[in-house]
């Protein structure tokens, strides 16, 4: 049996963040596990490229949620990242931190040192940010960051949101997000830098480092209740193509993400034991949390037909589109490519439940054709268009994910509970009637046509929390399946060790008790530097 100091399984967000500062001493051997490839395809670094990747079973777990109850019992796609960079190589490249009281929420919960404080030099020693202040921003990190340069229609919406009264963001990564401002992407010079661009290109170059792709974790080895392994399969088709057990001396790493890290941990015992007797499996350490208080984003969409201006819609369906597209881009560096077609936003307060500000509305360059509801994905219109996308922030519908098999490839059983909280129906509604006013505003009144979806005779709360139901999709933020809390509250402990076992640590987007962002790359790539920091500490550096 092969045998490292640590073992690393997951090279999405956070796991390839950990690999890349537990190897980064050349003290300890790390063995990172993957069972995608590869992310270095054209789609894979042009921004815009993301709509070719998120349907492609090569790159993407094709997955989804539902029947959704409040959503009439429709599914919604899910899809979660594949290969090295998991979802940041897929993803809208939005680099948000989070407002300062989204992290000091989690010391009210009592989740001492995550607080904004505790994670703002953290974010400093990730990112590398030249047009960032000194002292709130990093620099000298493996990912570097951009602000989006927004063309007519961006440039219309900040326009529109003065207009309406709101009041500029400076920089919504220092702790301070409310306001509009243009968007910041985790990009250099226009092309993606996700978490394998950013850290696991260079990493690999490391001895010390072993990168294993095509390889899936199946379950923890344990003795007792000491993690010392992983049994990993290949995959032939939908069958096993083998098996390959690695030992782990000192730790493993558990960075699968919030669908894939709960499933790994039923599959190893430990979970809910109705769920797991339910399939077979020994219950070796009971916890009903693993695999529940799933957390999401659920955006809702008001379109406009567009007049006068590029939208992604032109470069989605015409030649010319495409032309114009790819000239702002490679002459430029400018326009909808270097986007995943979105560049600016507005932060602001929804109302609903004191001044929190809770609701975010984001310009988005395309429109979508929602005149048959429940789809699992909707068509762009072939007309120009955009849309204004909203969501509450800090949702607080919950869901679940649970295995349906005993293989690492079977889709799970999954069920967000988008739209079953009061509250999130409230901020949702507030969203569409924001999205109108901003849409109102004289700056927007050369390029928008009409509203083309829901259309102007929705206009009754209950008729647009019925178009809600029926038209809306997930932000691909699932978090919280494996959230931190007390022994008996959650599955880890604040320093990301799983409650009643030893030599378990996780580190990704499961871990979070609340969302703190509007985004989830950024804070899962801080939870992975944590990890690893925690890991060397408690292992003597």
């Amino acid at each position: 049996m092969e045998s490292f100091d640590f073992v690393v399984i997951g090279a999405g967000s956070g796991g390839s963040a950990a690999a890349s500062r537990l190897s980064e001493s050349g003290k300890y051997s790390v063995l990172l596990i993957e069972p995608g490839g590869k992310t270095e395809t054209f789609n894979h670094r042009l921004p815009l490229g993301v709509a070719n990747l998120v349907r492609d079973r090569r790159y993407s777990w094709q997955m989804k949620t539902g029947p959704e109850n409040a959503l009439g019992g429709y599914d919604v796609f899910s899809p979660r990242g594949l290969g090295l960079g998991g979802s940041s190589a897929i993803n809208g490249m939005i680099w948000s931190v989070g407002a300062a009281e989204g992290w000091d929420e989690w010391l009210r919960l009592g989740h001492e040192g995550w607080g904004w404080k505790d994670i703002q030099p953290v974010l400093q020693r990730v990112e590398s940010f030249a047009e960032g202040k000194p002292g709130e921003r990093g620099h000298n990190g493996p990912i570097h960051i951009e602000w989006q340069r927004p063309e007519a229609l961006g440039k219309a919406f900040l326009a529109s949101c003065e207009q309406a009264g709101f009041q500029a963001a400076i920089d919504y990564n220092n702790g301070q997000a409310e306001g509009f401002s243009p968007l910041q992407t985790n990009t250099r010079n226009g092309w993606r830098c996700s978490a394998y661009t950013g850290y696991l290109k260079q990493a690999a170059r490391r001895s010390n480092l072993v990168i294993r792709t095509g390889l899936y974790a199946h379950r923890l080895i344990m003795e007792g209740r000491q993690v010392t392994g992983v049994r990993c399969l290949f995959r032939d088709g939908e069958r096993e193509g083998g098996v390959l057990d690695v030992r782990a001396r000192r730790e493993v790493i558990l960075a699968a993400g919030a669908y894939h890290s709960p499933m790994l941990l039923e599959r190893s015992g430990i979970g809910d034991p109705v769920i797991l007797n339910k399939h077979g499996i020994k219950v070796l350490h009971a916890n009903a949390h693993v695999g529940a208080n799933l957390l999401d984003h659920m955006r809702h969409c008001i379109c406009y037909r567009v007049n006068g201006a590029l939208t992604v819609n032109d470069i989605a369906t015409g030649f010319t589109g495409k032309a114009r597209g790819a000239a702002d881009f490679f002459l430029r560096r400018r326009g909808w490519l270097r986007t995943a077609s979105m560049n600016a936003q507005l932060i602001t307060r929804s109302g609903v439940d004191g001044d929190k500000a809770d609701l975010k509305l984001q310009l988005n360059g395309v429109s979508n054709d929602f005149s048959r509801h429940g789809q699992l994905g909707y068509p762009y219109e072939s007309q120009p268009g955009l849309s204004l996308l909203s969501f509450p922030i800090y949702p607080r519908s919950r869901g679940r994910i649970h295995i349906t098999g005993d293989r690492p490839w079977d889709h799970p059983e999954i069920h967000t509970g988008f739209l079953e909280h009061e509250y999130d129906q409230a901020v949702t509604v507030e969203g569409f009637k924001l999205a109108r006013r901003i849409g109102a505003q004289p700056a927007f009144s050369p390029f928008l046509v009409d509203e083309t979806f829901p259309g102007v005779d929705v206009r009754s709360d209950q008729e647009l929390l019925d178009y809600a139901r029926g038209t809306g999709l997930t932000v691909y933020h699932p978090v919280g399946t494996c959230r931190m809390g007390g022994e008996g509250e959650g599955v880890v402990d604040r320093r990301l060790k799983v409650h009643g076992i030893d030599g378990l640590r996780i580190a990704d987007a499961s871990i979070m008790p609340t969302l703190p962002a509007t985004n989830t790359n950024a804070p899962s790539i801080i939870i992975g530097e944590r990890a690893a920091e925690w890991a060397l500490q408690d292992n003597g550096r």
